[in-house]
């Protein structure tokens, strides 16, 4: 897809989805981040399109991933944004497939129901699941700004006061937190490292955290976790209305403790801001003095078994869209009530 064809992807994407203009995942400077913006992990276009005499069949845009193993680096993505005209059957598959041979693996985060039914026809195998968290912090704004929705509203406002007074935020006390504008001079072995959890993680690098800073659809916050003056870990904040989302976060610890002492940390920035109701966060294992929402399957299309079979991919919210997601404006009632 070249920038020129941005107009054409954004009309298509509207008509699938059925949304209108004001719906900030496909207004022009967010479709132009995903897709054009430079990614230290790839080079030129990462959005995908599919034409049948002349008009866009299809549309993907590929998040580009490394996981790295422990015994190597593995190429792999995620394609957001995925969406298919009816009157052209198998156009998505196709786009999919094409995509697939570029980076040798993929994986998809939750999706559609639709999604969900046609990915195992094709080779995707679930192998874990991403959970989401929630931790409210000001339950009467939350309140206040949501309104009465129907008879389990004084009840979500009950359960979000006791869980509230439940926990201590003096759990991250060990930790200090410091805010950077950038990781350009943050020593590598700040990053994740498959050999401290035992686990397949995603690499990170300045410059990719650099890119994710850059999302117009958030506002954007780094944060060095130190011990003792020494860096030993880092988060990121991203702030979508009245809700902070810890898009990232890493300690340099196998120890559970470590890592809830770190989750606290977070969440004790991430309320600094007054307008901040809720944190929200997605993980493979539950922070502490968060409440499970919901969770989603993590696919695997693998054919060459590159990543050897593991199920142990530890993923979030930067391998999709989940850190900037905004729903369309329509639903915003539906997703309250459902909280």
């Amino acid at each position: 897809m070249a920038e020129s064809e941005l107009g054409d992807v954004i009309r298509f994407l509207r008509t699938v989805f059925g949304v209108g203009e004001s719906h900030r995942m496909f207004q022009a400077d967010v479709l132009r981040w995903k897709c054009f913006t430079p990614h230290p992990f790839w080079e030129g276009s990462r959005g995908y399109a599919l034409r049948y005499k002349g008009d866009i069949a299809a549309f993907g845009c590929m998040v580009p991933i490394r996981f790295l193993t422990g015994s190597g680096t593995v190429v792999s993505c995620n394609v957001i944004d995925w969406a298919a005209s009816k009157a052209v059957p198998s156009a998505g598959i196709l786009l999919y497939r094409h995509i697939q041979s570029l980076t040798g693996t993929m994986i998809n985060i939750g999706g559609t129901e639709d999604a969900r039914n046609v990915l195992p026809k094709i080779g995707f195998q679930a192998r874990t699941e991403i959970h989401h968290y929630k931790r409210v912090l000001r339950p009467w704004r939350q309140f206040r700004q949501t309104g009465w929705q129907d008879w389990k509203s004084p009840l979500r406002l009950a359960r979000d006061y006791r869980e509230l007074a439940r926990h201590s935020q003096a759990e991250g006390a060990d930790l200090a937190v410091r805010r950077v504008e950038s990781f350009d001079s943050v020593p590598d072995a700040v990053f994740p490292d498959p050999s401290v959890t035992r686990q397949v993680v995603c690499a990170r690098t300045p410059a990719s955290l650099g890119y994710f800073m850059a999302c117009p659809a958030a506002s954007m916050e780094a944060y060095l976790l130190e011990r003792g003056g020494a860096p030993v870990g880092y988060f990121l904040l991203s702030r979508v209305d009245d809700e902070c989302r810890i898009a990232d976060l890493w300690i340099r610890s196998a120890e559970g403790q470590h890592w809830a002492s770190a989750y606290a940390a977070a969440t004790t920035a991430a309320g600094q801001d007054p307008v901040t109701t809720a944190v929200t966060v997605g993980a493979c294992t539950p922070p502490p003095a968060f409440r499970r929402t919901h969770s989603e399957p993590v696919f695997v299309l693998d054919p060459a078994a590159l990543l050897g079979g593991r199920n142990d991919l530890a993923v979030g919210f930067l391998e999709n869209d989940a850190f900037y997601w905004s729903p369309n404006p329509a639903t915003v009632r539906a997703k309250y009530i459902s909280s």
